[in-house]
């Protein structure tokens, strides 16, 4: 409080636990009492951010304030509870722990005053990666590089994991860019993958399942997003240089990042595994 009121620039990261849990919370809003499960009510009840806005708004500083809101996962659409489900990602394919669209696939509210127009949307492809080389290109600070590599070079050498979407901001496009999800393990969740990561790109994306081919090779799911959203149809035999182009992608991004890979497994049966089971529901301990 002492800070803003002394017109210091200030940074604040909050994270809220409350979209991550099941919360039992009153109806009221309906009309109702007591105490159930509003699975679908807990945007609307999340009066933990409501009250960091209320503070930006009193303090008068909303016309200098950057505002970002955003989720790290999709939502759990696979536990019961109180015979129902605590959220739907639907029309996307499955949910939080894997890496279909309704695995990955979030809102992202973005309030920036002379930046984006109020009232604007934009279906530019974004992550997390991408606030931080945008928030400092937003508010004019210069990149900064490791001090031996800056005082011989003219030019900045600090690297980015993400890049900076301020033309999206502005109202443009993101033509090309490309973003990418890791996930080195198989979780016992209904819409399960073996190890995989995946790239997304305009209209199109490539899932690739570690040593899930013949021979130890990768294996390969290719959905286009804008007429297949729900990724049902793998159209990876059909466009096999589309695959090669985006998987080259892949194998940059794991290098680059210095990834730690999935090796195959020398005790490997082929002929008790059904890569045909993947992605669908299984009885608990049958995804493996």
């Amino acid at each position: 409080d002492r800070q803003i009121k002394d017109d210091k620039p200030f940074f604040l990261w909050y994270n809220t636990t409350r979209m991550h849990v099941w919360t039992r919370l009153k109806k009221e809003s309906e009309g109702r009492t007591g105490i159930g499960l509003y699975p679908d009510g807990m945007v609307e009840h999340d009066d933990f951010v409501g009250a960091v806005l209320k503070k930006i708004d009193d303090l008068g500083i909303a016309d200098n304030t950057i505002i970002l809101f955003t989720a790290d996962n999709g939502g759990n659409m696979y536990n019961e509870v109180d015979g129902t489900t605590p959220t739907s990602n639907r029309p996307l394919r499955g949910g939080k722990a894997t890496l279909f669209e309704g695995g990955t696939r979030v809102p992202c509210v973005i309030v920036w005053p002379g930046i984006a127009a109020p009232g604007s949307r934009s279906d530019a492809i974004i992550q997390s990666e991408d606030f931080f080389p945008t928030l400092i290109a937003g508010v004019g600070v210069q990149p900064s590089g490791d001090s031996e590599r800056s005082a011989k070079a003219s030019t900045p050498t600090q690297r980015f994991d993400g890049h900076s979407i301020l033309p999206a901001l502005k109202g443009d496009a993101l033509a090309g860019k490309a973003v990418f999800q890791y996930f080195p393990h198989a979780p016992g969740v209904p819409d399960w993958l073996p190890p995989a990561v995946s790239v997304h790109r305009d209209d199109w994306k490539l899932i690739r399942i570690f040593h899930g081919g013949e021979n130890g090779a990768h294996r390969h799911l290719l959905f286009n997003l804008r007429d297949d959203l729900g990724e049902k149809n793998n159209l990876a035999a059909v466009k096999p240089k589309l695959v090669a182009e985006l998987d080259a992608l892949i194998e940059t991004f794991l290098a680059d990042t210095k990834a730690v890979v999935p090796v195959p497994n020398p005790a490997f049966d082929p002929t008790k595994y059904h890569p045909e089971l993947e992605g669908k529901s299984q009885p608990k301990g049958k995804a493996k």
